[in-house]
């Protein structure tokens, strides 16, 4: 059929067109490119099964794709080559089974479609009008068109038409089943747009402003109940106990004393450093002292404990630092002068290497019933705030964003804590705009109604209180009139999903079987990475963003 067709393209007109197909071969596979190794191909880009794609085969649909009119650099960034290779192997994996399904595509089929203008690239339907002249196909141009822009014979080029078709009859058979109701394509539509705005607040653990003293009979007590607790916060965090450089365990007792005040408050501030340092050298608990006398309002309810800390991280000015590493254990060091004001210091221990579970015990308990308490405290934080919401409080008045820092509001319950707006979102999943995953919060958010209250939900380790403060309706007159281009949509994207996971799934497969195999020299880039970029190898079967290339089904 296409034989016969051949000899209508005589004329001086097509000549010059052939001229200018011939030079966009040049550029694509003239000297200095793979091109030139000829029509056909000689190496192979891919190998799914007993299929084979070649190199120039895999160039000819990147370069229908339109890709190689992208710069090098952004080709790179964007991971064109990749994706083509995807996609070849995903049609292959169709291809192959249209063939166990007993499916089959004659030439005379592909040559019908050509002489009708079209062909498939990727699963793409393409209108190419460079196969007509004056709307009437053109054998002569056709063939020019394959050898010269595509470089593959017209055989070839057939033969790669058959494998799209076949894998497109495995598409639509995958469309067949994917159909949607009206009423799941209305549900759909309703769940998309209806949207909410939030009024919230979040109340986090602070495990800093627990100033209470934990006694030892309390750690006694928490390790006798949360033994595997403590083994699994030892195990997390081992980091923090095997292979360690030396760290110090410090109690300081601060005397404010700022470097421009008055002689007569520095004066008093050294006496008083001297007295708390005497009663320590008299045989007073340090600990003890420091609650008494110490400035430094964060640590001196633990009677000054700073914790462990390591050389060059003990915030305590380089001097200081240094008479900490070069003491014993047991050593008070001070009063010393520091910018802060007057310092006394006891080094009560050291260690380094690997740390032994029940070395850090105590210590690891101890953390774990702060931490347990600050949520406790966070929880009871909420509850109040969601009974002054309930008794007609609102959040934005009773936690607004205009505290000072060091007012008295942030010496109140739930201090820090300041009332936010999500603004107005749609539901995706288990997220909620600005807040965080909970599917609790999130379906309460949709299924309730302007002014409810929500919460206290727990999300991400704090305690979300929250109303719903705007309810935006979907617009049902838009949803009437376009109503069978929603069902559409709905089915083409229901239809990509299944398809997706269905090629997906075999290529797994396939590469677990060995049976696919990739010619990583076809993604070479004339590019060198951008700087900064992380470069990924190519790996089949992989997702977008793992080494995969993208989705264009």
């Amino acid at each position: 059929m296409l034989q016969a067709l051949r000899q209508n393209s005589k004329n001086a007109i097509i000549y010059v067109l052939f001229g200018v197909i011939i030079a966009v071969f040049i550029i694509n596979f003239g000297p200095g490119s793979r091109g030139c190794e000829g029509v056909g191909g000689t190496s192979y880009a891919a190998k799914i099964g007993p299929t084979s794609v070649s190199d120039l085969e895999y160039r000819y649909t990147y370069i229908a794709m339109g890709f190689s009119q992208q710069p090098p650099q952004i080709a790179r960034q964007l991971r064109l080559k990749e994706m083509v290779m995807d996609q070849l192997i995903n049609r292959e994996l169709l291809a192959e089974e249209a063939e166990k399904l007993g499916f089959q595509v004659s030439q005379k089929q592909v040559e019908e479609m050509v002489e009708d203008g079209r062909m498939y690239i990727l699963g793409s339907r393409r209108e190419v009008e460079m196969f007509k002249k004056d709307g009437v196909f053109d054998y002569d141009r056709f063939a020019a068109f394959c050898k010269n822009h595509l470089g593959v014979t017209v055989a070839r080029f057939i033969e790669v038409q058959q494998r799209e078709l076949m894998a497109e009859q495995v598409r639509q058979l995958i469309a067949a089943g994917t159909r949607v109701t009206p009423d799941e394509v209305k549900a759909d539509y309703d769940l998309k747009n209806t949207q909410v705005n939030l009024d919230f607040v979040r109340f986090q653990p602070r495990v800093g402003d627990d100033d209470a003293e934990v006694t030892p009979a309390e750690i006694a007590a928490y390790r006798k109940t949360h033994e595997e607790d403590i083994k699994k916060a030892y195990e997390k965090n081992s980091y923090l106990y095997k292979k360690i450089d030396k760290h110090a365990h410090l109690r300081r007792i601060l005397v404010n004393a700022a470097k421009d005040a008055p002689e007569a408050d520095v004066k008093a501030a050294q006496a008083k450093i001297d007295d708390a340092a005497a009663k320590v050298k008299g045989g007073a608990p340090f600990a003890d002292v420091a609650k008494q006398v110490s400035d430094e309002a964060r640590t001196r309810a633990r009677g000054g404990d700073l914790g462990w800390r390591k050389k060059g991280y003990t915030g305590l000015g380089d001097t200081l630092d240094d008479k900490v590493f070069a003491a014993k254990a047991g050593d008070v060091i001070g009063p010393d002068r520091t910018e802060r004001g007057f310092e006394l210091i006891k080094v009560e221990g050291f260690r380094e290497g690997d740390v032994p579970l029940d070395q850090v015990a105590d210590e690891i308990a101890e953390g774990e019933l702060r931490q347990d308490r600050a949520k406790a405290k966070a929880k009871t934080e909420a509850d109040d705030a969601a009974a002054k919401v309930k008794a007609g409080g609102k959040l934005a008045e009773l936690f607004p964003k205009s505290a000072a820092p060091d007012s008295d509001e942030t010496k109140k319950p739930g201090a820090g804590a300041q009332a936010e707006e999500t603004g107005l979102f749609s539901r995706h999943g288990e997220t909620v705009q600005s807040i965080g995953l909970s599917s609790e919060l999130a379906r309460r958010a949709f299924e309730g109604k302007q002014g409810d209250l929500l919460g206290p939900i727990e999300v991400g380790g704090a305690w979300v209180v929250a109303t719903i403060k705007e309810r935006k309706e979907p617009d049902k007159d838009f949803f009437d009139k376009h109503k069978d281009e929603e069902l559409h949509r709905a089915e083409q994207e229901k239809w990509k999903d299944a398809l997706g996971q269905w090629t997906q799934r075999r290529c797994v497969e396939a590469r677990d079987e060995g049976r696919v195999k990739v010619n990583d020299e076809v993604l070479s880039y004339d590019a060198a990475p951008a700087k900064g970029l992380l470069e990924m190898k190519y790996e089949p079967c992989t997702p977008p963003g793992l080494g995969g290339g993208l989705r264009l089904q």
